[in-house]
């Protein structure tokens, strides 16, 4: 398959992707800010509790509905940890079902574009991975 490269700015809002720690959990910490920035109201978060650490919460459930989307970046704009990103360079396309356009947690989380790696390092979750390392999990 022959790809194109992306003109412009669209390299820069294409299918969505949850990042991970280095311990293998979700960055999101389900606080619902990218739900509620989000103008087509294509997100939907249900929050659950970790058990060995009952200050932190992470998402249960994480879907998007791409048949909604208008792929404006809100929610990575809105993320306090990171956690969302649109940078997998795959450009969502139609569907012959309406379910084939739903994003659940586990379809979104994926690996960084190109290199096979979940994404473990930046500023907004260095803390988390410094209480892992504390706790000796990481």
């Amino acid at each position: 398959e022959a790809r194109i490269p992306l003109a412009g700015n669209a390299r820069f809002r294409t299918r969505h992707r949850l990042k991970v720690r280095a311990d293998g959990q979700p960055k999101c910490v389900a606080c619902f800010m990218c739900q509620t920035a989000c103008p087509a109201y294509c997100i939907r978060i249900e929050a659950a509790e970790y058990a060995e650490n009952t200050v932190e919460k992470y998402p249960a459930v994480f879907d998007i509905d791409l048949s909604r989307c208008v792929m404006c970046g809100m929610c990575v704009e809105a993320c306090p940890e990171d956690a969302i990103a649109m940078d997998t360079g795959e450009l969502p396309g139609g569907a012959l079902a309406r379910h084939d356009m739903m994003m659940t947690k586990e379809t979104l989380l994926r690996s960084i574009p190109g290199t096979g790696d979940p994404s473990t390092k930046g500023a907004a979750n260095r803390l988390a991975n410094e209480y892992l390392k504390s706790r000796g999990r990481a």
